[in-house]
C-alpha cells in the first residue's frame, strides 16, 4: 500500500523535471562547439546576423571542447544547415558575445537542439599588448606616468571633483560603445551597404553631375517662371469647384448611360459578322475608289466656280420662289388630268412623226358625225352617250389616282 504514494511522488517528479527541461514554446534551443569559450558565460548575449537574438544559457566541456548551449527567440528560429558561430568582442574590456551566421534559406532546417560548429579567434588581451611594446617605449611611457604623478599632486580634490561630475558622463559614454559593440556586425553592414552605394555613384559621376544640371536648369525656369505658377495656383481652386461640379454629375450621367450601352449589346455582338460581311464589299471597292480620282477632281474644280454659281442664283431664287408658290394652286388643279395631257402629248407626237424628203408632216382626220350638226337640239343618236362632266383621265381611259391609290377628292 505505501509502494502506490511513492509512485505517484516518482511520476510527479519527472514531470516536473521534463517541465522544467523542457524548452519553452517561445524559444529555439541549439548547441555549438567551440575550442575554447573564454570570456562567454550563461546569460551572454547571442547575435544572429548581426541583431539580438537571444542569450547563452550555459557552458560545459565535451571531449575536451567547450560546449555551448544557446536559446535564441522564435524571430530568428529556425537556423539552416551552413549556420556557423564564433565568439566575438563585445567591448574592449569585458564579456564576450556569440555571433551566429545562418545558412541560405535554401538549406535544410536544424531542428531544435541541433549543433553547429564553432570557431574563436585569437583573442588580443591587455597583457599582450604590453608584452609587445619594446623597452624604449616602456621608458617613454613610465616618464609620462611620473609625469602625470607631478601633475596631480596637489590637485587630488579637483581631480576627485572633476571624476566625479564626469561619472554620468562616463556611463553614458559606455552605454553609447556598449551599443556600438553590441550592434557592431549591423553597423558593419550599414557600412559596407553605404561604400557600395559611394562606389556606384563614383562610377556614374557624370550621370549624377547631369541630373544636378538639369535639376539646377529646371529650378532656374521655375524661379522664372513663379509668376505664372502664382497665377495657375490663384486660379486652380475654382478650376478644382468646376471639376467638383462635374465629376458630382457624372454618376447620374452614367447612370443613363448604362441602360443604353445593355441595349446597345445586341448590336455590337452583331457588328462583328457584319464586319466579316463588309470586308469582300470593301476588298471589291478598291478598284472603283481608284478609278474615282478623276470624277473627284473634275468635281474639285467644278465645287471652286460653285460659290460664284450660288452667290448668282441667289438673288434669282427669291423671284423663283414666289413664282412657283403662286403657280402651286394652277398646277394643284392640273394635277388630276395629267393622263388627258400626256395623252393629248402622246397623240400630237405620233401625228408629226411622220418623215419625208421635205421633212415632218402631220394628217388630220376629222370625222363627221350625227353630233356634229350645230342645230342639235341635245337628242343624243343611238349608240352615242354624252358625259359633260368627264372625270379626270377618263377620257384616256386611265382614272387618275394619287400615291396612296385615292381619286380626286
Amino acid at each position: 500500500m505505501r509502494r502506490i504514494p511513492l509512485l505517484v511522488l516518482a511520476v510527479a517528479a519527472v514531470a516536473a523535471a521534463a517541465v522544467l527541461v523542457a524548452p519553452s514554446d517561445d524559444e529555439y534551443p541549439a548547441n555549438v562547439v567551440l575550442p575554447s569559450a573564454t570570456g562567454l558565460i550563461a546569460g551572454s548575449k547571442v547575435l544572429v546576423n548581426g541583431f539580438d537574438a537571444g542569450s547563452v544559457d550555459k557552458v560545459s566541456i565535451k571531449d575536451g571542447r567547450a560546449l555551448v548551449t544557446m536559446k535564441l527567440t522564435k524571430d530568428f528560429a529556425p537556423l539552416h544547415s551552413g549556420a556557423s558561430a564564433s565568439i566575438v568582442w563585445k567591448a574592449v574590456l569585458g564579456e564576450r558575445q556569440l555571433d551566429v551566421r545562418d545558412g541560405p534559406k535554401t538549406n535544410p532546417v536544424i531542428p531544435a537542439g541541433g549543433t553547429l560548429d564553432g570557431k574563436v579567434s585569437d583573442p588580443v588581451e591587455m597583457d599582450k599588448v604590453l608584452d609587445a611594446l619594446d623597452p624604449d617605449t616602456r621608458a617613454h611611457l613610465s616618464s609620462l606616468v611620473r609625469g602625470l604623478d607631478r601633475t596631480v599632486a596637489g590637485n587630488e580634490h579637483d581631480l576627485q571633483q572633476t571624476v566625479r561630475k564626469a561619472g554620468p558622463t562616463l556611463q553614458a559614454l559606455g552605454e553609447v560603445l556598449r551599443a556600438v559593440g553590441s550592434d557592431g556586425p549591423a553597423i558593419k553592414e550599414l557600412v559596407e551597404r553605404m561604400n557600395d552605394m559611394v562606389t556606384t555613384l563614383v562610377n556614374r559621376d557624370q550621370q549624377v553631375r547631369l541630373i544636378v544640371s538639369g535639376l539646377s536648369n529646371a529650378t532656374g525656369v521655375v524661379a522664372q517662371q513663379r509668376d505664372q505658377l502664382r497665377a495657375a495656383l490663384r486660379k486652380l481652386p475654382a478650376t478644382l469647384g468646376t471639376a467638383d461640379q462635374t465629376l458630382a454629375a457624372v454618376p447620374g450621367t452614367v447612370d443613363k448611360v448604362v441602360p443604353l450601352l445593355d441595349d446597345l449589346r445586341p448590336a455590337t455582338d452583331r457588328l462583328p459578322a457584319v464586319a466579316r460581311n463588309l470586308r469582300p464589299v470593301l476588298a471589291d471597292l478598291r478598284p472603283t475608289v481608284a478609278q474615282l480620282r478623276p470624277t473627284l477632281g473634275s468635281l474639285g474644280t467644278l465645287l471652286q466656280f460653285t460659290p460664284g454659281l450660288l452667290d448668282s442664283a441667289h438673288g434669282a431664287l427669291p423671284g423663283t420662289d414666289s413664282a412657283v408658290a403662286s403657280l402651286t394652286p394652277a398646277l394643284n388643279f392640273l394635277r388630276p388630268y395629267t393622263p388627258e395631257v400626256v395623252g393629248w402629248l402622246s397623240n400630237w407626237g405620233s401625228s408629226a412623226a411622220n418623215y419625208d424628203s421635205n421633212g415632218h408632216y402631220m394628217r388630220v382626220n376629222i370625222p363627221a358625225g350625227m353630233s356634229s350638226f350645230v342645230n342639235n337640239p341635245g337628242v343624243m343618236p343611238p349608240g352615242m352617250v354624252s358625259d359633260p362632266f368627264p372625270a379626270p383621265g377618263a377620257i384616256a381611259g386611265q382614272p387618275w389616282t394619287d400615291a396612296f391609290g385615292s381619286g380626286v377628292r
